[in-house]
């Protein structure tokens, strides 16, 4: 409790101190004195948003005279802030003339800003034009996250023309997602367009801290499995193996909604006229229909293994990507390839192997086998049982191992699944992030046309994944290849074909597709394998070298010698190049090691011995994992 009182008294002080400021200032009607005071204010708001205490009350006297202390601040504090309110809440011109001029401008961004802002990790995005002076205060008052819209603008802004310019620029606020976001129109413009904007920040902002969550909630999952699974990645072929001989083949691509019990009987007429590609969930329901795949998609790295439960695929293909659980590498399937399926996440265990093997997806199985397909050249691709909606509740094609998953919309609106089944139970016991509620929202519905009919009930996630269709189907590779939506029900997909699919099986020819034969004599070269070895050994001599300069960096931070720390952390930055995989497990420290170092109010070299020590304990628990790999 201590700890936490001493980290809150200096700022409650300053909050303080800084209101009397403030008051003074609008007496004396001072305006850019008032404006500098709201801005430092914002900024120890900020700073005490982020201390991070642990309370644990004791009783002691010391521990009671400090609360009392602090009580009395805190109401200071409160004080501070009323004045602030009672200053932010006074009229104002409207903005042409307050851009007018310099002041009027200071006065429009201080306006525009929330009480709580971090000006280097939140985001303010200008939409349209005449925000050229704000831009340009903004930036020099250390506003570092600046986005312009439709506009010419100052001030150090990135520059964005179209929607899904604004989405990419959002994502790319890394390694600190903004917390907070202003988004503000100029003054005339419609107002569609501006909330248009807000949706994109949100949802892009979104696309952001669901990739950041799922990367710490799986980084130690991905790691494991992926160096547990280096040994049969080596002896594997990969899919860039494969090469060209799918190309011009058709492909089904077999997802696991629940429209899937509609046309699943006739998959049994595909057998030699196309390539069939089911997912780890969607393989039951397309063998209960009396289908073996050729080909079974796992990208996922939890434990999956109860999707191939009573499920015979000796007779399969099974393309995993390279941190799946590694009994998928075991499985008696007729052969294995592997991918590259979770961007930087999976890279790393290809990188000496000289071979392209990355398939970008959107965040699902769905999305890389699209990915996949058009990689391969495949043509028409065939999509069934592609809902991205629960139609009645329903959330899976009822023979899917968990085909009494039901989703459940509340009155808030809010969507959650219930009903899972035992095996999806086990594997969430397992680790890995829980089934969280979505928002409920509607996608266009599915129609044998060119245009859709009504709406489907549909989620939030879902609905990411129908937007990475519609950005990927614009693709050169898309639009030159023939691509259908036989699903028959859930979301329409404008870039597809929306036909039935009866009618195109009737268009695909009688014979001439076994993946036996246009797979014959795939096998890995020796050389590959060497090469493979020598990443392994590289990864053992890199873990040894980094494990060296970290405890040397550690020992300089405890001393305060930031001359050699500095020298010695370029040489650990170059150590840890060949194994940037380490980062996965450090991702805490390293975020908040850039945050303080970008703050001159911050104890770096605290955060450097924080992450220092972490990296140490990463690379003993790596260490023997990449001895085993290498024997194997």
């Amino acid at each position: 409790m201590i700890e936490a009182l001493d980290a809150w008294r200096p700022l409650l002080v300053e909050l303080g101190d800084l209101g009397e400021v403030l008051a003074d200032a609008i007496e004396q009607r001072d305006t850019v004195r008032a404006i500098a005071a709201t801005m430092q204010m914002r900024d120890v708001r900020a700073a005490l948003s982020r201390v991070e205490a642990k309370v644990e009350i004791r009783g002691e006297r010391a521990e009671i005279e400090g609360l009392l202390e602090v009580s009395g601040l805190v109401g200071r504090a409160r004080g501070a802030e009323a004045i602030a309110n009672r200053w932010h809440a006074r009229e104002l011109p409207g903005d042409p003339i307050l851009l007018g001029s310099p002041l009027g401008a200071a006065i429009l961004v201080d306006r525009l800003l929330p009480e709580v802002w971090d000006r280097e990790t939140d985001l303010v995005v200008l939409v349209g034009e005449g925000f050229a002076l704000a831009a340009e205060l903004l930036h020099d008052l250390g506003q570092r996250r600046i986005i312009a819209m439709h506009g010419t603008t100052a001030g150090g802004a990135l520059v964005v023309e179209s929607d899904a310019e604004l989405a990419t620029a959002v994502r790319m606020q890394v390694p600190l997602p903004p917390t907070r976001t202003v988004v503000r129109g100029a003054l005339g413009m419609a107002r569609a367009e501006v909330e248009s904007a807000k949706e994109v920040v949100a949802q892009a902002l979104s696309d952001l801290r669901i990739h950041r969550n799922t990367v710490q909630a799986f980084s130690r999952t991905w790691i494991d499995h992926g160096l547990t699974n280096l040994p049969a990645i080596a002896r594997s072929p990969s899919i860039a193996t494969v090469g060209d001989r799918l190309r011009g083949l058709p492909m089904v691509i077999v997802a696991p909604g629940p429209s899937l019990a509609r046309n699943a009987a006739q998959l049994r007429e595909l057998r030699g006229r196309a390539l069939i590609c089911a997912f780890s969930h969607s393989l039951k329901p397309v063998i209960a229909a009396g289908v073996t795949p050729d080909l079974v998609l796992t990208v996922d790295p939890q434990d999956v293994r109860y999707h191939f439960e009573s499920c015979d695929v000796s007779q399969t293909t099974l393309v995993n990507a390279a941190t799946v659980h590694p009994a998928l590498f075991e499985l008696p399937a007729q052969r294995l390839l592997a991918l590259s399926a979770n961007c930087a996440i999976d890279d790393w265990i290809f990188a000496g192997t000289g071979e392209s093997v990355q398939v970008p997806g959107g965040g699902s199985v769905a999305t890389t086998a699209f990915s996949l397909a058009l990689r391969w050249g495949c043509d028409p691709i065939v999509f069934v049982g592609l809902d991205l909606s629960f139609p009645n509740g329903a959330y899976y094609v009822p023979t899917s191992h968990d085909g009494g998953a039901r989703a459940v919309v509340d009155a808030s609106g809010t969507m959650r699944v219930e009903g899972w089944s035992a095996g999806f139970q086990a594997m969430k016991a397992t680790g890995g992030p829980s089934s969280s509620a979505e928002r409920a929202i509607e996608l266009p519905g599915w129609a044998a046309a060119d245009e859709p009919s009504g709406t489907v009930p549909s989620s939030f996630m879902f609905s990411l994944f129908h937007r990475w269709f519609l950005d990927r189907l614009r693709a050169p590779d898309a639009t030159a290849t023939r691509v259908y939506n036989c699903t028959e029900g859930g979301a329409f997909i404008r870039g597809m074909q929306h036909r039935a699919l009866a009618d195109v099986i009737a268009e695909l020819p009688a014979d001439g597709v076994a993946l036996d034969t246009q797979l014959a004599g795939l096998a890995v070269e020796p050389a590959r394998t060497k090469r493979a070895l020598a990443q392994i050994a590289t990864f053992a001599t890199a873990l040894a070298r980094t494990r060296k300069l970290a405890r040397a960096a550690l020992e300089l931070a405890k001393t305060g010698d930031s001359k050699q720390l500095a020298r010695v952390e370029r040489a650990l930055a170059a150590a840890l190049r060949p194994i940037g995989f380490v980062s996965l497990l450090a991702q805490r420290e390293i975020e908040r090691a850039q945050d303080v170092a970008a703050r001159a109010d911050q104890d770096y070299l605290a955060a450097s011995r924080a992450l220092f020590t972490t990296l140490l304990d990463v690379i003993d628990q790596l260490s023997p994992q990449i001895a085993t790999a290498l024997a194997a």
